[in-house]
């Protein structure tokens, strides 16, 4: 499953220290990665669906991780191009569970 793995690519990175305080979508970084990690662990748990206002949310993540990965440096630009592969992910798997 494309998304378990993303996942565990993404936790096995990490944050980079230069994330701290750095907003993205209107939350803190850290915050916005822990929410995110909710949304994948519910979905491969099979405890959530994903519904209209998640994919909202999940789409104006994905445009604000494009924004802030052209504008930072290297570290969280990778970051955030990480992100937004597991964002892409969640929204991919989601819309196949519900076809």
């Amino acid at each position: 499953m494309q998304l378990a793995r993303l996942w565990c690519e993404h936790l096995a990175a990490g944050c980079p220290s230069e994330l701290a305080g750095v907003e993205i979508a209107g939350s803190d970084a850290r915050a916005l990665d822990a929410e995110i990690s909710a949304c994948v662990s519910a979905l491969i748990c099979r405890s959530m669906t994903v519904d209209e206002r998640i994919e909202r949310r999940l789409a104006d993540i994905r445009q604000a991780l494009i924004g802030k990965q052209a504008e930072a440096d290297a570290p969280v630009a990778a970051y955030c191009e990480r992100l937004n592969r597991l964002v892409s992910a969640v929204l991919t798997q989601s819309r196949a569970g519900q076809a």
